[in-house]
């Protein structure tokens, strides 16, 4: 192992190199590096042409963490399991057609190192099957210079049945992050958030012939780091440099929360709670369908406050919340400290955690939706053209045996809550409900088969998928089916036997999740 300065980074990585980094918000990131290859190819034009694979969306969603490699002629060809997570910059990238822009599942992109190591043809999973990342519906390509360029998706047959082979790429450096690295250069991460595979891309970079740079807050003594906790072995470490702090953050939010890291826990009751919103309505109602002991998966936007609602309602001892980065147990943290958690009991590497999800190891996933067609297809992953990506959203929607997709009813509504009623003060101007879905990043039809129950919550109405379609199972009190949903839906939903969603969530106080629960403890 050999330390080095950041500044000499940019001279490791030749022209057309492949480079894969962990990461999530800006956690386990080595963003300094990305800086340094930034002020480099500004100032020279060099590095170029860069292929470079990302675990999930990376950054802040503004000017920090992937958006410093979102350039025209630095990247040549960018494969990441979130887009917008990384910020304007890299979506403008793809938008405008500069750079070959994939987007795969966070859980393909978060095994893949491993399968590299091995030596393994690839990631053969059913996850993507009949959506946008399908040979046939596109194959993971974000832009038409993806879709011009190599397939980097295929469908195989194994004993009859089919599958999608995720190809592999060979890695020529690998950047990855630590707290601690000693003398001998292993590598400590005991004040990060999340375990992101830095073990697996150390050996899959190996296992290439790539090198292995590291990001660490400080260098200690040899034998300082207990030999359990050293995450990557010094013989598998090239090279380490020390990090800046302000370039080496627990989160895209948070320096450092020891709570974040495992060493202590906090009162619940610390926790902001969701005010009273539509967003909170729609989370109140989602949570009345979770089960007493259910293992569950909230996505990113809404379905976060689900676990805000849980908390609320003193009913979360009765549930197993997990994060796709990892997390078991405790609350799952929001916003830009997504991933992390609260009180967890474990946290996992996030590839096993993948594993588990894939495996159908979740009870409940909710999620969110763009766009719902009338066969219960959903969009997550592609808005007014431009790629957002679908994260975990593939991998919680496959292994989930309950899926709950929660949205706003119409993109732009403004209401009035309280008296157990809801009141549309203006209405939205885009529908959710619409047979034009830009991507299919969910396919109905196929949950169908799979016997999945899905159901569709806004604040307005509550949704089934069925064999025969999207059923209306429930409005809100002061709605008006005709004005406020079927007008404003693109196609007619099956409508049979159509109840009131309850009074009681639309009120600033609510109480009533946990004789929900206990109603089905019962019976």
């Amino acid at each position: 192992m050999k330390v080095i300065k950041s500044s000499e980074i940019c001279s490791l990585i030749k022209d057309g190199d492949m480079v894969f980094y962990p990461g999530i918000t800006l956690g386990g990131f080595a963003e300094e590096s990305v800086i340094e290859i930034e002020k480099s190819f500004l100032a020279t034009g060099h590095p170029r042409d860069l292929t470079v694979y990302w675990q999930s969306g990376v950054g802040n969603r503004g000017d920090r963490g992937f958006a410093h490699m979102a350039y025209e002629g630095l990247l040549k060809r960018g494969v990441g399991g979130h887009l917008k997570g990384c910020g304007p910059a890299v979506e403008r990238l793809a938008g405008e057609n500069k750079a070959e822009i994939y987007n795969f599942p966070q859980g393909v992109m978060a095994t893949m190192p491993r399968y590299i190591a091995a030596k393994k043809p690839g990631v053969i999973t059913k996850v993507g099957l009949g959506t946008m990342m399908d040979p046939r519906q596109g194959g993971g390509a974000m832009n038409q210079k993806a879709r011009d360029a190599e397939d980097l998706v295929e469908i195989i047959n194994i004993h009859g049945e089919e599958w999608l082979l995720y190809k592999l790429p060979k890695i020529d450096v690998t950047i990855i992050r630590g707290t601690y690295a000693d003398e001998k250069g292993n590598i400590s991460i005991k004040k990060e958030g999340y375990q992101l595979g830095q073990l697996a891309l150390a050996e899959a970079a190996k296992a290439c012939g790539g090198i292995v740079i590291c990001q660490v807050e400080k260098i200690i003594s040899s034998g300082a780091i207990p030999p359990k906790e050293v995450k990557v072995p010094g013989i598998m470490v090239d090279y380490v440099y020390v990090a800046k702090p302000e370039y080496h953050w627990q989160t895209a939010q948070t320096v450092y929360n020891p709570v974040y890291a495992g060493e202590y826990k906090v009162p619940l009751d610390s926790i902001p709670l969701e005010k009273l919103s539509p967003r909170k309505v729609i989370a109140r109602r989602a949570a009345m369908e979770l089960s007493p002991y259910s293992v569950v998966n909230l996505g990113v936007g809404i379905p976060e406050a689900v676990s805000s609602v849980a908390t609320e309602e003193n009913v979360l001892h009765l549930l197993t919340l997990t994060t796709e980065a990892g997390g078991i147990g405790g609350v799952p943290a929001n916003k830009h400290d997504f991933g992390c958690c609260w009180n967890a009991d474990a946290t996992l590497e996030m590839a096993d955690q993948f594993d588990f999800y894939d495996g159908g190891g979740l009870d409940f996933g909710c999620l969110g939706a763009l766009q719902i067609d009338e066969k219960g297809n959903v969009n997550s992953s592609m808005l007014n053209g431009g790629g957002i990506g679908v994260g975990g959203f593939m991998n919680v929607a496959g292994g989930s045996k309950k899926i709950v997709f929660t949205t706003i009813f119409c993109g732009g509504m403004e209401a009035r809550l309280g008296d157990g009623k809801l009141e549309i003060t203006r209405e939205g101007d885009i529908k959710k409900f619409t047979n034009a879905l830009e991507q299919i990043s969910f396919n109905g039809e196929l949950a169908i088969k799979d016997k999945k129950e899905v159901m569709f919550v806004t604040e307005r109405a509550v949704f089934e998928l069925t064999e025969a379609g999207v059923e209306l199972k429930e409005v809100a009190p002061g709605i008006s089916i005709e004005e406020d949903i079927l007008d404003q839906m693109d196609f007619m939903p099956i409508i049979k036997d159509v109840k009131l969603m309850p009074a009681g969530i639309f009120n600033e106080k609510w109480g009533g999740l946990a004789e929900v629960m206990e109603r089905k403890m019962k019976g």
